[in-house]
């Protein structure tokens, strides 16, 4: 077998393998068949006698991988063939996959990832492609190629779930509702297309709830005019606006969150002028130059007009409805402008309340009257009551009614909004670490250290902030006055080389409870940095210096000094103490009387923030809050806007 190692372009885009997301890699495997003009595509599901996912797999009947084409068609990161033209291989259908993502993608539904391809080379023989990659080695795979006797080409990519890692997301509620309508403008318009998901054809006609189709003018005077078409989906949470120049042909997709975020639907703008340039410039929304812009404008405010009727039509439904059922809270008509207004007011909350509200008449009669009392006597508490109380079912309502009886509501409003604005933080430090484009623009003291001057429940909830970019001596100091004792007449702390060396962040708490000191120094280092033994002896020679410090003394005291760097090389690797790599121990002197324990270590950003995600996954899984990289960045920006790289601030501003 030959090795094939996926090489990146100027177009490589990071993180491709998102493995936390297998539904959306099922979505990127299936269009790789439709690339492939395949008429039949199957994902099937292999499960243990525990009904666990032990195996996934996606068959088409499409042309398959030549030997020809291993390397255009695989090989590459970006800057594949597929980006190069717009049709497929045979020209029968519009291209959607352009940066190769497919194949990373795969890596989350299993740690190794076959394809098995029959197709036919370019001298028409007919053989059998078969290639191979595991997740622990993402950029080499393995390939040969056999002669076949096959009768039909096709491709089967069978993802294995050696790890066993949950793969629960391909069997909730909402997938096939979302892979119905995520292919529903291919479906609806290619008949000789099949999908099958686990047993399941994928038919977008059981989803849909409204179709309506439209002139779209825009630009000065209508010049111009587009057609819109808008889908609403009968459940899931898919959201879309796609653009096109014919009703086969829809290229560029952009979030419909942005555009309408109540109603889950796909829009499909069609204009016959959005060529390769219209269709880049749309990722500069209503930014873009000339016709773009407008298009883009005009759609946005179409899509919103279209679902704030859409809402009056629901709102004016659901009133009669509850009037007839006798859920309706006023039973007769108002008596004057006041009852008037406040009817209007009620109708317009309720009816926009309405997936929320409960279908059984108590509950509903219940909901409806909280909300006309809140409006008519404190219109102050509507927000609390819409956003903590008519969202929840039964269970919930009783679950928060036992904890208002512990705490109050504030309180608990306080705590959720902590949580997601650590996961927002976490999103986005994860990025300015990561990204290959924003890391090299966050310096270590500059903008890092600054930015977790105000973060740092990061390194442990326990720690307050005592110091930052002090000597050691400082650090005696403040170790001092934690201790209650003098901290004037301070001798200078020195390491062996008789520097007094300088740290970054010092933090440090006392436990009343048992009189105990705690200190925690951290060490950073920019983004990209690979820690050797110069950056371990470093931290080490901090170590010796508080051993051998005679005001350090104490048996009450124990310090963890933690150097956090991007990765660290094969020497620093061999000097962590044990099998947990996580905690990444190096140093730990035996403890003797008299003395503070010291211990030293060298910890991955990897490592920490896969670490605080974990602590929080609870709470944010309760919160159903998963933020996006752009909201992550957001957030960092408007707390820290002034901490930040010019770059990064610029690109704020222009996103503002």
């Amino acid at each position: 077998m030959e090795d094939l190692v996926l090489t990146a372009s100027d177009d490589h885009v990071a993180r491709l393998a998102h493995e936390g997301d297998p539904v959306r890699a099922i979505i990127e495997l299936v269009w790789n068949a439709v690339d492939a003009e395949a008429t039949n595509v199957v994902v099937t599901m292999e499960r243990s006698s525990m009904d666990a996912i032990d195996q996934v797999r996606v068959e088409d009947d499409g042309h398959g991988i030549s030997s020809d084409e291993v390397a255009s068609t695989f090989g590459r990161i970006g800057g594949s063939w597929k980006s190069l033209s717009e049709k497929s291989k045979n020209g029968k259908r519009y291209l959607h996959g352009k940066l190769g993502e497919g194949r990373l993608r795969a890596f989350a539904l299993g740690s190794r990832v076959s394809w098995v391809s029959i197709s036919d080379n370019a001298i028409g023989q007919r053989e059998q492609i078969t290639i191979t990659g595991s997740r622990s080695n993402r950029d080499r795979f393995r390939w040969d190629a056999t002669p076949s006797t096959a009768a039909s080409t096709g491709t089967v990519v069978t993802a294995h779930n050696d790890e066993q890692r949950s793969l629960s997301a391909l069997e909730a509620d909402d997938v096939l509702p979302t892979l119905r309508s995520h292919f529903a403008p291919l479906l609806l318009n290619d008949q000789s297309l099949t999908i099958t998901y686990d047993g399941s054809a994928l038919d977008p006609s059981q989803e849909v709830v409204n179709d309506t189709t439209s002139p779209l003018p825009f630009g000065e005077n209508g010049e111009n005019e587009a057609v819109l078409r808008i889908i609403e989906w009968r459940s899931g949470k898919h959201r879309a606006v796609s653009f096109g120049p014919d009703a086969d042909h829809f290229p560029f997709e952009a979030s419909g969150t942005g555009f309408e975020n109540q109603f889950t639907y796909s829009a499909y703008v069609t204009w016959d002028k959005l060529g390769i340039d219209e269709l880049a410039a749309l990722g500069l929304g209503d930014m873009a130059p000339d016709a773009v812009g407008e298009l883009w404008t005009a759609a946005r405010e179409a899509i919103r007009d279209h679902f704030n009727a859409r809402r009056r039509e629901r709102r004016r439904e659901q009133v009669e409805h509850w009037k007839e059922t006798g859920v309706y809270p006023y039973k007769s008509e108002p008596a004057n402008e006041t009852e008037r207004a406040e009817r209007a007011v009620f109708d317009v909350v309720s009816g926009t309340l309405v997936p929320h509200i409960s279908k059984t008449k108590k509950q509903a009669q219940l909901t409806l009257e909280l909300l006309r009392d809140a409006i008519r006597h404190d219109p102050g508490k509507l927000t609390t009551i819409l956003h903590e109380v008519v969202a929840l079912n039964d269970a919930d309502r009783d679950t928060l009614t036992k904890l208002l009886s512990e705490t109050t509501l504030s309180a608990i409003i306080r705590s959720a909004n902590v949580v997601a604005s650590r996961h927002k933080f976490l999103v986005a430090l994860e990025h300015l670490l990561f990204d290959p484009d924003d890391s090299g623009k966050v310096g270590e003291r500059d903008h890092l250290h600054k930015v977790l001057e105000h973060e740092l429940w990061v390194f442990g909830e326990s720690y307050h902030l005592m110091s930052t970019e002090r000597s050691l001596t400082e650090l005696l100091r403040n170790h001092l006055k934690l201790d209650g004792l003098p901290t004037k007449d301070v001798d200078t702390v020195r390491r062996w080389d008789g520097k007094t060396g300088r740290t970054d962040l010092h933090l440090a708490a006392k436990n009343k409870e048992h009189d105990r000191i705690r200190h925690l120094v951290v060490e950073l280092k920019a983004p990209g940095i690979t820690a050797s033994r110069k950056e371990l002896d470093q931290v080490e020679d901090y170590a010796n210096a508080i051993l051998s410090t005679a005001a350090f003394t104490g048996d009450r005291t124990s310090w963890d000094l933690i150097l956090v760097v991007t990765d660290y090389d094969d020497l620093v690797r061999r000097r962590i103490k044990g099998d947990d790599f996580e905690v990444g121990l190096f140093f730990d002197p035996q403890k003797e009387q008299g003395r503070p324990l010291v211990r030293a270590h060298v910890r991955r950003w990897r490592d920490v923030i896969d670490e605080n995600k974990r602590r929080l996954e609870f709470m944010t899984n309760a919160l159903e809050h998963d933020p996006s990289i752009t909201e992550g960045l957001q957030y960092v920006r408007t707390e820290y806007e002034d901490l930040l790289p010019e770059e990064l601030r610029a690109a704020a501003e222009t996103a503002n």
